[in-house]
């Protein structure tokens, strides 16, 4: 809880002196606090001397119990005054309190002396506090009060009187959006002693009202801040407060800032969903539809919004619920969207913007349909056929509604006329029918029909024809069929309508007419003038309206009714009525007859009104008037009704004087006669009438069309009342009569109907029927047309008077608008292209609107010297009103230049279906096109790709950069090609020339082809690059090399997948550009096995157990022409592990092989072999070995996997006891990377073990890589079991020319790998049937049957395979040991092809044995620089020496070799001897051994090892002088020994064969120790280290100062092998084979081999001189001889050999190298030649 500081003394000398000199001390508060609930008050931050508060009146009131003044202040003083205030203190608590304070310490302020006061709670004290002030300035003190709760300051002071204002220091308006106004208001208070002046200074955006004023001391005003930011950004502003004393501004003012923060901000709003478009669909009229969307404010700051028009002279049809308003910041607005049609078949189409002032603008389109119900009669004719006179025949039709809004429906005929519909007029509700009787009561016997119209609101009209025929006994006309009322209204369509029956039977018989199918027509119809001027260009949905509004008016009307209404006006019943006329003209040649028809003669109702004649003939091109009487029967009332007419021409009387293709039916004419009973000038019956609408909108009409609309007129008053329609500003109108005089025809004296257009002259507003009469609770419906004749607004008010009285009126609002086609295209009619390649097309969209509210047709007409160049799709269209279309306009440049092309679109009304159109004119708007054509060309870095090597079917991608230059966009397909030479595999292209290559197209994918360009778009833009990627994945070793070219194309892939046809004819440009070229060679993944080692075993031993020249030849095996199926299927995958290895689509087994571990004793140490499997190649290798349990599917619980056959079981041992083990398993070797991996055997169960492990190189990113099947074979040895080891059961001999005389002799191993001696016996029985099979030739020679071996015991056996024929042979031979076990070994050997006479090759050849160590082992400690000599073939009677270098790599230890020939197990041995045979070396040191070979004298495949072993003499020292050290301690005393035996010991060198007589270490295939490193001994061994007694071991070891716990290793050698292979051949045979046969070195005869110098050659020395001269004489014919004086030439000389320069004395003639030239070694080795 906070709490205010002690405020110190302002001035004076009680300031600092008396705060230091008396401390205030404040204790801690104990106790409850005054207030329950309430914690204590807060602890000083100082402990030595706590600060007392100043607390305020609320925390006094908390703290302390205590209500009183905030401070007590003295004012409006004088110096040398007394002012005495009056301090009330109040106990607030409900403790009592004892209070008691200080006195100020300072002497103006006096207060009575101070005593402890006991306060009850609600009890108060009143102090008084005297000032005195001596001087006038201000003064500063407190009051120390003490109470119950603790200590607190009252302040005291005394002020002058000064200009103090307040308000806040600062306001912050946070977010606020841009362009709108936000406002803040604060107080202003005057709460010093003087009135104060003030006046504010600000900056924009940011104003200050009032601006200034003047506060009384003690008021205060309310100050008004507001912020209207015009851009985004941060505003922070000091408004300064200027405020003093107005007559002394200068001297008294006083300066204060107000701080004011703001930052402006964007608002955005959007429609969620991003409508921006509603369509209502159809609506029908009369109701509404409504449509709502949500106004979502993504922005921090309130949106104010404002839906406005987007358009002038918008209609008012779409409401919107919320015009303006704020949305919140992050908070959304429901508005909704009501669409009210007025008119059916109007189409609304409006845009509407969403505004706000700080934020963005959302255009919305509101589209709309108004619609009527649709109404439909079951059939159009009703035909009653011959009735009599005098009766009455019904038929029923039926009307039906099949919209979802009640409809309602009025016939226009009288009740009682000829044909009388029983329901003229109603409502038929939604979905439904009514069913109408029609009765006909003929009285004249006559043809009748009637065209009877029927009106539905906000619907075309109807019609309906009646036709009957009346006969009686005297007279029977013909019959009236339905066809001949069509072909009649064909007739009159052809121009015929003026002509009688007889005149038309008389044409035909003239062939002026012919009659085709019943219709009558002008044979030469061009020779008449046939056209008929057109009344009225109705819309479809308006056509029945307009026959209706021109019913009767016509030049090709044959009867013309010219008198249409006739009113009598008021009249008296009891007074004569003058008569009316009525006049009927006839306009045909024939003559008719007239048949009038009064309403309710058919019922035998008097009629009111009445005509005379009622039956009258009428001349040819004449009129007959006829006289109406009024005979009214009541008074006060009004009268109307509409009277019938039929007229037919005379000759139609008769069915004798028909021809039916002459037919024509009567017309029924129509007037309508009114009058009334009421006295002149007295007032009618107040009318009851109910208007549909009081403001009648018709749809958008095209300017000289006419559209129609239907207003109900409702009487719901029980009296009939009279209506008219009164236009004073259009008062008459000219009508063509029927006999061709033109008159005038007052409105007030028509029905209405009838008026010319209006670009004839006539109104654009007219009504039909314009005066009519409703009887009681009858509705009428009445017509409306517009018709406007120029492109405008038109509104108009149509009085309608009831009862002739003009107080009863109804005014009508009428509003239509005329539209011509209007058509827009955006941009001002300008399209702009940017630069565009030549040849290549450019595509744009541009909005064309229609701006009328009218439907417009479209259509483009290209000039024909621009037709190859743009094109505009669609060609033509319909454009809606007021919407717009995009449309695509295509340019294609075909030079290089600007283009400037003016493009016309002819638009005009679209017309209806089957509609009769005006004459209206098409008008013409252009669209500019402005282009450029320009030149393209792409470039490539680099511009050759070289991909280097990589994997065969593994995918590489790798980036070109292509460069677009120019200025325009180019699109391009880029095609590859495979580069080749003629006869030529593989391609190597360097320096040829480009006609010598052969280039093949090849599809762009990497799944057909070996290299994909992936393209990212076929578009590239202009001045700018992109990357490719290329993708190569080569399936065959060799060098690739391909080509890619570019070609232009005329559009983009995308573009012609959306862009219809366009109508240029553009030709393909087939010219290839060259782009870049792309380079790889393929490689497969390989590895080579280059090393292997395992302790006791040589390297040359080793690698025939695990075949490792065959494991090697399979990996380096490729499979050229083959395709990897699954390969190219599984390209992209990642890698699992291989179940299957396909190749060309079909299973093919993986190749297998052995790796035999050997065999052991049970218990022995693990057989671990060191391999180093290295990647010789030039890509990366990934590498995995797969034992079974790796390959196995986790099974479900619930599935049974069924029983386990014995192999399973077999494996299962095998890896549930990692007998066989490997690691690591699998690896990426990079080029020239090795890998070293440790695979062992450990002899844990007796038996013999085989596990398959694939071992799989993985070929790309493919799963089928090569796979190879490795059996690690295995052989654990119980201890009481012999075992003859085979490290296989085929042994494959070298094979031999079938033409050797002396073939070589040939080694097989046989080892005793037990702990027991045995005997074999091998049974040569199978060579004898060889033998007999070839023809008694042995094949198969072998040297020896039967044999024994000792534990570890090697022994070879010698074959010989001679072959008669080039094929292979085979034999099986068992070998038979002496404890019963048979083993089958296959021999086989393969005969070769004789070298061709005269071809010879180099004697050397390879075994793939490396020939160095490269896998270091623990416990070496030194290497030799050759572990294999591959001498090649050698003749017998040579020597050869090799070198080979021991070196110490120990930097600690020194190390004895010695060299041991195992000769024992040779046989016939050839003499080998190393030179030194043995030595020591320091750490680090090396010595050269000199390796001597002497091949044996007989044809011998000569490959075996020899052995270095090596000592480690520090090992050894130290191991002896513990040895010393412990027979030292015996002599002494201080190591006792007892005879106690030690089973464990004994147990250690046997095993478990505790009472076997053999040991590990007699035998010579000493398996391999584990690979954690041997344990060190323990006391118990010590006997056997030191060579004491079994079982002696010391009671005390500790204390005979020996420390048993660091027992040195008893020191053994570590064996190195160096292999020794050759072939030795004979000399003959060898020549004739191999070259170089005088290049070996021929070693002299020893001296046990010389003749001895007392044996004599001679017995004479006779024979003695005579040989002496034979052969002088024949040395000195060969020397001087020119040849063989030219052998010797210094030039034919062989080069000094290597050992003759180390050598360091003369030797075979050769001297060693001092400080001469090579001349003098060359003179020299010439003059010991000679010698």
């Amino acid at each position: 809880m906070s709490s205010s500081t002690p405020i110190p003394p302002a001035a004076g000398p009680y300031s600092k002196e008396s705060t230091q000199s008396a401390p205030i001390e404040a204790k801690q508060l104990k106790g409850p606090s005054p207030i329950p609930n309430l914690k204590p008050a807060r602890k000083s931050l100082t402990t030595k001397a706590p600060s007392i508060p100043t607390p305020n009146k609320n925390e006094r009131k908390v703290h302390y119990g205590i209500d009183c003044a905030d401070l007590v202040h003295f004012t409006h003083w004088e110096p040398g005054g007394e002012h005495v205030k009056q301090l009330v203190i109040k106990n607030v608590v409900m403790k009592t309190q004892k209070i008691k304070y200080k006195l100020p310490k300072t002497r103006f302020f006096s207060m009575e002396f101070p005593e402890t006061v006991t306060l009850s709670a609600g009890m108060s004290w009143t102090i008084p506090i005297t000032f005195r002030p001596v001087a006038k300035e201000s003064y500063n003190d407190v009051i120390e009060f003490t109470t119950s709760f603790g200590k607190f300051y009252l302040p005291i002071k005394a002020t002058l009187p000064e200009h103090v204002l307040e308000y806040p220091k600062s306001i912050d308006f946070a977010l606020c959006p841009l362009k709108e106004t936000a406002r803040r208001v604060f107080m202003l208070k005057n709460s010093g002693e003087l009135a104060s002046s003030f006046e504010w200074e600000v900056s924009k955006p940011f104003t200050i009202t009032p601006r200034s004023g003047t506060l009384p001391p003690g008021q205060a005003t309310n100050i008004t801040i507001d912020f209207k930011p015009e851009n985004a950004s941060v505003f922070t502003a000091n408004a300064i407060c200027n405020f003093g004393d107005k007559t002394q501004w200068e001297r008294s003012r006083v300066t204060q800032p107000l701080t004011i923060y703001g930052i402006g901000k964007y608002s955005h709003l959007s429609i969620e969903g991003n409508l921006k478009e509603f369509n209502f669909g159809d609506i029908f009229v009369g109701r509404s539809s409504e449509k709502k969307f949500v106004l979502v404010n993504h922005s921090s700051v309130p949106a104010t919004f404002k839906i406005k028009d987007a358009e002038r002279n918008t209609d008012p049809y779409f409401e919107f619920s919320v015009t303006s308003g704020t949305v919140p910041p992050h908070k959304s607005l429901e508005v909704s969207i009501t669409y009210n049609p007025v008119a059916a078949g109007m189409e609304s189409t409006e845009y509407y913007d969403i505004t706000s002032r700080s934020g963005n603008t959302i255009r919305i389109t509101c589209t709309g349909s108004g619609v009527g119900p649709c109404v439909k009669l079951n059939t159009n004719l009703v035909n009653f056929n011959d009735v009599p006179a005098h009766s009455t025949c019904m038929r029923p039709i039926y009307i039906q509604n099949t919209t979802p809004v009640p409809a309602f429906y009025q016939f226009l005929t009288e009740p009682n006329s000829i044909f009388r519909i029983d329901k003229p007029w109603g409502t038929i509700q939604p979905n439904s029918s009514v069913a109408l009787t029609i009765k006909f009561s003929p009285t004249e016997p006559i043809n009748y029909h009637r065209c009877v119209y029927c009106l539905v609101e906000h619907q075309d009209g109807m019609y309906i024809d009646f036709i009957g025929t009346c006969y009686n006994e005297k007279r029977r006309p013909a019959t009236f069929h339905p066809k001949m009322l069509e072909n009649y209204r064909r007739r009159v369509e052809n121009g015929l309508w003026s002509f009688g029956p007889e005149h038309l039977e008389e044409m035909l018989k003239n062939g002026a007419v012919q009659c085709v199918d019943g219709i009558l027509s002008f044979t030469q119809p061009e020779k008449y003038n046939l056209t008929n001027p057109v009344l009225d260009y109705p819309y479809n949905d308006g056509l029945i309206a307009s026959e209706y509004f021109y019913e009767n008016v016509g030049l090709n009307q044959a009867v013309t009714l010219l008198d249409t209404y006739i009113d009598f006006g008021s009249c008296s019943k009891y007074r004569v009525i003058d008569h009316q006329v009525i006049r009927i003209a006839n306009n045909t040649k024939g003559k008719m007859s007239c048949v009038w028809h009064m309403p309710g003669e058919s019922t035998g109702d008097s009629p009111v009104f009445s005509v005379s004649p009622s039956v009258a003939d009428i001349p040819p091109k004449s009129s007959v008037e006829f006289r109406v009487m009024f005979r009214p029967q009541t008074d006060n009332s009004f009268y109307g009704q509409q009277l019938e007419c039929f007229v037919y021409f005379k000759s139609m009387r008769n069915f004798r004087l028909v021809n039916d293709d002459t037919f024509t039916p009567p017309w029924c004419l129509t007037p309508t006669v009114a009058g009334n009973t009421f006295p002149p000038g007295e007032d009618t019956f107040i009318p009851k009438i109910e208007f549909g609408t009081s403001r009648l909108d018709f749809p958008a009409c095209h300017v000289d069309k006419s559209v129609y609309q239907t207003v109900r007129i409702i009487n719901t008053g029980d009296t009939p009342v009279k209506f008219a329609f009164v236009d004073t500003q259009f008062q008459y109108s000219p009508v063509i009569t029927g006999g061709g005089v033109v008159t005038k025809q007052v409105y007030s004296q028509g029905i209405g109907g009838g008026t010319p257009l209006a670009l004839q002259g006539g109104a654009p507003f007219s009504v039909k029927p314009r005066i009519g009469m409703l009887h009681k609770n009858e509705s009428q419906l009445v017509v409306f047309r517009f018709s406007p004749s120029e492109q405008k607004t038109y509104e108009q008010a149509l009085k309608c008077y009831f009862n002739s009285s003009l107080s009863n009126t109804y005014d009508l609002h009428i509003r239509g608008v005329g539209f011509f086609p209007q058509l827009t295209f955006e941009n001002q009619n300008m399209l702009y292209f940017k630069p565009t390649c030549v040849g290549t097309l450019a595509r744009r969209n541009f909005t064309a609107r229609n701006t009328s509210r009218i439907k417009i047709k479209y259509e483009w007409k290209i000039p024909a010297q621009y037709a190859n160049f743009v094109s505009i799709e669609p060609t033509n269209g319909v454009l809606e009103p007021n919407k717009s279309t995009t449309l695509t306009c295509v340019f294609c440049p075909n030079t290089e230049k600007n283009w400037l092309l003016k493009i016309p679109c002819y638009y005009s009304l679209a017309p209806e279906e089957n509609e009769t159109l005006c004459e209206v004119r098409s008008k013409r708007t252009t669209l500019t096109v402005v282009g450029t054509g320009t030149q393209a060309a792409i470039t490539a870095e680099p511009n050759v790709l070289d991909f280097d090597a990589i994997l065969v079917n593994t995918i590489v991608e790798k980036e070109i950069v292509i460069f677009n230059p120019s200025d325009c966009d180019v699109f391009y397909d880029l095609e590859v090609y495979r580069l080749d030479l003629p006869g030529m595999d593989s391609v190597a292209l360097d320096g040829t020339k480009d006609d010598q290559i052969l280039e093949t197209r090849v599809p762009n994918s990497i799944r057909e082809s070996e290299f994909e360009v992936i393209e990212s778009a076929d578009v590239f833009p202009a001045r700018s690059n992109q990357v490719l990627k290329i993708r190569a994945c080569v399936r065959e070793q060799y060098s690739h090399e391909y080509r890619i070219y570019y070609k232009m194309k005329t559009q983009s892939k995308a573009a012609l997948a959306r862009a219809s046809i366009h109508s240029l004819s553009i030709v393909p440009r087939e010219q290839r550009f060259h782009l870049c070229d792309i380079r790889a060679l393929g490689v497969y993944p390989i590895v080579q096995v280059t090393d292997v080692r395992s302790e006791g075993l040589g390297k040359n031993l080793l690698w025939k157990f695990f075949n490792l020249n065959t494991f090697n030849e399979m990996l380096r095996s490729v499979e050229i022409g083959t395709t990897n199926i699954s390969a190219i299927q599984e390209l992209e995958e990642e890698f699992e592990f291989p179940t299957d290895g396909v190749s060309g689509g079909e299973f093919k087994e993986p190749p297998s092989l052995d790796f035999n571990f050997g065999a052991a004793p049970v218990n022995a140490q693990p057989a671990v072999i060191h391999m180093s499997l290295m990647n010789p190649g030039v890509v990366p290798v990934e590498w995995i070995y797969y034992f079974p349990n790796d390959l196995e599917v986790e099974v479900e619980n619930w599935a049974d996997p069924g029983d386990y056959t014995e192999e399973q079981l077999h494996t299962n041992l095998i890896l549930d006891n990692n007998l066989f083990t490997i690691y690591p398993k699998t690896g990426i070797l990079n080029p020239g990377e090795s890998a070293h991996i440790i695979m062992s055997y450990n002899h844990k169960f007796p038996g013999f073990h085989k596990l398959p492990v694939i071992f799989k190189l993985k070929n790309g990113s493919t799963r089928a890589g090569k796979e190879i099947v490795l059996y690690f074979v295995g052989n654990c040895i119980p201890l009481e079991q012999k075992c003859l080891f085979f490290p296989s059961s085929r042994h494959v001999f070298e094979p031999v020319s079938i033409g050797c005389l002396t073939p070589p002799v040939q080694h097989f191993r046989l080892a005793n790998s037990g702990l027991l001696h045995l005997s074999y016996n091998i049974d040569l029985s199978p060579l004898k049937k060889l033998k007999s099979k070839e023809k008694d030739f042995d094949i198969f020679k072998c040297s020896k049957t039967s044999g024994s071996l000792a534990p570890g015991a090697v022994e070879y056996i010698r074959w010989i395979f001679r072959p008669l024929e080039v094929k292979e042979y085979s034999v099986d031979i068992p070998v038979t040991t002496d404890d019963g076990q048979t083993t089958i070994i296959t021999f086989v050997g393969e005969g070769k092809e004789e070298p061709i006479d005269g071809s010879k090759t180099s004697p050397k050849f390879d075994d793939h044995i490396p020939q160095v160590q490269i896998l270091p082992m623990d416990k070496q400690i030194a290497v030799i620089s050759k572990e294999h000599i591959n001498l090649g073939n050698i003749p017998i009677g040579n020597q050869l020496r090799e070198l080979l270098v021991i070196r110490n790599i120990s930097e600690t230890d020194d190390l004895s070799f010695n060299w041991v020939f195992p000769v024992e197990m040779w046989g016939t041995s050839p003499s080998v001897k190393v030179i030194p045979a043995s030595g020591e070396l320091g750490p680090g040191e090396s010595v050269v051994c000199k390796v001597i070979f002497t091949p044996t004298e007989e044809s011998t495949l000569f490959n075996f090892d020899i052995e270095c072993q090596i000592f480690n003499e520090t090992e050894k020292a130290a191991f002896e002088k513990f040895k010393e050290d412990v027979r030292v301690a015996q002599r002494e005393g201080r190591l006792m020994i007892d005879s106690r035996v030690s089973t464990a010991h004994s147990k250690q060198l046997l095993g478990s064969a505790g009472k076997s007589k053999h040991t590990l270490r007699g035998s010579k295939y000493n398996p391999l120790p584990d690979i954690l490193g041997t344990t060190k001994p323990d006391a118990s061994s010590v006997p056997d280290l030191l060579g004491l007694e079994s079982g002696a071991v010391s009671h005390k070891p500790l204390d005979c100062g020996i420390d048993f716990s660091n027992i040195p290793p008893e020191p053994t050698f570590y064996p190195l092998y160096v292999t020794i292979h050759a072939n030795i051949q004979p000399p003959d045979q060898f020549r004739s084979l191999f070259t170089g046969y005088d290049q070996f070195f021929r070693a002299p005869p020893s001296k046990y081999d010389q003749v001895e110098s007392s044996h004599q050659a001679f017995n004479d020395n006779q024979q003695r001189n005579l040989c002496k001269d034979l052969l002088s004489n024949m040395l000195d014919d060969i020397i001087q001889d020119v040849e063989v004086q030219s052998l010797m030439l210094p030039e034919n000389m062989d080069p000094l050999p290597y050992f003759a320069q180390i050598s360091s004395r003369s030797r075979n003639g050769i001297f060693p190298v001092a400080s001469g030239t090579a001349q003098s070694h060359t003179t020299r080795t010439q003059t010991s030649r000679s010698k």
